[in-house]
Formats: structure tokens, sequence, C-alpha cells
């Protein structure tokens, strides 16, 4: 009789026991999620960090060679438009070596680049195609490059993990595409020889003779998806950028809209014109880590800037001879 009484005195959990229960987890995980995700964020920003440390070792290490650093674009027609065939390498197809990629490096067609990496049957196809030659705007695509029917096709790159940010939107959804770009002028302007950053058309620039200082003058930052080049190995605005201000940069990245959408109730002449001006467009620096944007100083030390930095502020940091060097930023 007893043993039976104490049988029949178990029971269950009741529904509000349960619903209880059911409450504190989601509480517990509501308060760890914001922290989890914090921390994978801060992982991506160390890595992208990292990133850019060592292409910085490898920027410092073509410097000790050839004493100066890597041209921003190797090219004799300029400005450089996105639209027409590059005829060039950019800075990161030159220290390639430097970053332990020499079978890459060897595999660069200097002469045609557009000829790069590819197979032994596809050197022989023709390469420029249409009515686009080189230093001539062709007049038709939209704006962003990967959208616009090119006359020439992009070689396929290899990927480097080093020149991918992990918070990027990119992921692996092309090889071409980088995470990083040299800084080239400290407002907007097409790709030339007469910049004021470290990185331009033909530069020639030394990390030892820097009138403002290394400490002073920004060298490769995070770059925009707004706007791309035709792959990394050359210089256009895939692998240069110019020092708009960081906010207005991370509004404009979200528009993300296309020369088509942006002239099309303009006439034909506005159109053409309206064309050519965004065909010149370079772009500026942004990201997709939560306050700050990386960029490598010419020191070689790495810095999070925030979005909220003073516009004439971020633009003495990317003017290599401003003569009012920044102590504090």
């Amino acid at each position: 009789m007893t043993a039976n009484r104490i049988i029949g005195s178990r029971r269950g959990f009741t529904f509000l026991e349960m619903l209880s229960v059911v409450v504190i987890i989601c509480i517990l995980v509501a308060l760890l999620l914001p922290a989890v995700q914090a921390a994978r964020e801060q992982a991506r920003r160390l890595q992208c960090q990292n990133n850019l440390r060592q292409l910085g070792v490898a920027l410092g290490q073509y410097q000790a060679v050839f004493r100066t650093l890597p041209s921003g674009a190797v090219t004799t027609a300029v400005p450089v438009i996105p639209l027409n065939a590059p005829e060039g390498i950019g800075w990161i197809g030159q220290i390639l070596p430097y970053l332990g990629e020499q079978a890459i490096y060897m595999r660069i067609d200097n002469e045609q680049p557009l000829r790069s990496f590819s197979r032994g049957e596809d050197r022989a196809a023709e390469v420029p195609g249409g009515g686009a030659g080189r230093g001539e705007f062709s007049g038709a695509g939209p704006g962003e490059v990967e959208s616009a029917a090119l006359p020439f096709r992009i070689p396929e790159h290899p990927l480097l993990s080093v020149l991918r940010c992990s918070s990027s939107p990119f992921g692996n959804q092309t090889e071409s595409v980088s995470s990083y770009a040299g800084c080239h002028h400290s407002s907007e302007k097409a790709i030339d020889v007469d910049a004021d950053g470290l990185l331009y058309a033909n530069s020639s620039e030394s990390l030892e003779a820097i009138p403002d200082g290394s400490g002073n003058t920004l060298l490769l930052g995070e770059a925009s998806e707004r706007l791309r080049g035709s792959g990394w190995i050359f210089g256009d605005r895939g692998t240069l950028r110019n020092g708009l201000p960081l906010g207005q940069e991370q509004v404009r990245n979200q528009l993300k809209q296309q020369v088509d959408e942006l002239v099309s109730n303009q006439s034909d002449e506005q159109q053409a014109a309206e064309r050519i001006r965004l065909a010149l467009e370079v772009g500026g620096f942004a990201s997709k880590h939560s306050y700050h944007v990386n960029f490598l100083v010419a020191d070689g030390s790495v810095r999070g800037l925030s979005r909220q930095l003073d516009a004439d502020v971020f633009r003495r940091l990317i003017n290599r001879h401003d003569g009012s060097g920044v102590a504090e930023f």
C-alpha cells in the first residue's frame, strides 16, 4: 500500500513550469548572442588587420629591393578608365613575389596582362575586342564594370586569401575582387599621374621620402564594393581609391546605383557626359566592420579609423605632401 502511494504521487512538469524554463532559456540566448556576434566580428576585424599588415610587409620588402614603392598602375593611357582594356598591372601584381606567390607572379603576362593566368590554348584568343581602344571611352554600359558589356574578358584570377576580408560581402563570389586598395588621391579624381596619394598611375614614391612623414600618411585601406575594377592584378578603381569622407562612402555603398538608373531622364548629350564622368569615378574607402574602416599607415602600423572621422583630417592623411601632418588621429 505504501509503495502504491509513492508511485501515485509522482508527476511531470506542468505547462507553466515548462513555459518558464523556455522563457529563461530564450532570455539567456538573447543575452549571449550579441556577445558571440561581437566576438566573431572582433576576430574578423583582427584578421582583416593582419591582412593589411601582411600587405604592408610585402610593400616594405619591395621598397627595400627597388628603393621605391610599386606604381599604383603601370600604364601609358591616362586617365585610367575601367571600361577600356587595361594595359599594365597594378601594385598588387607587382608585390606577389613578396607575398610568397612567385608561382602566380610568373603566370602574369606583363606585355598583355589580359592574357594572364590563361591556359596555353586560351592565349591565342583575341584579348581586346569591339571598338573600345586604349585611352578611349566606349560610352556604353553601366557604371559598375561587372555589369557592363565589356569589350574584353577579365582573366580568371587565382584566389588570394590575403586580399579578402572575412567581413566582405564578396565572399568567394569572385576571386578577382580585392578587399583592399591603395590610397590614390585625397578627393575624387580619375586615376592619373598627378595624384597626391602614395599609389597612382606610374607612381614611384618612396617610404623613406614622404614629405608629411610615414606616420601621418595612409598607404592602403579597405575598399568600397560600390565600384569595382577589372581584377586585382590591374591598376584601376578595383585596387586604387580616393579620400572621400568615410561616412559618405558608406551611405553611397548601400545605394549601388547603376548609370542607367542615374541618367535615364536626361538627354542623349547629358547621358553621354554623365556616363563618362561615372566611368572615371574611382570611389572611396569603406568596410563592413561595425564602427571602423581599417587602414595601413605608411610606417607599417594598422589603424581602425572611425566613420565619423573629420573629412578634412582624412583628406590630409591621404595627401602625402599637404604640409600639415596630423599628429593625432
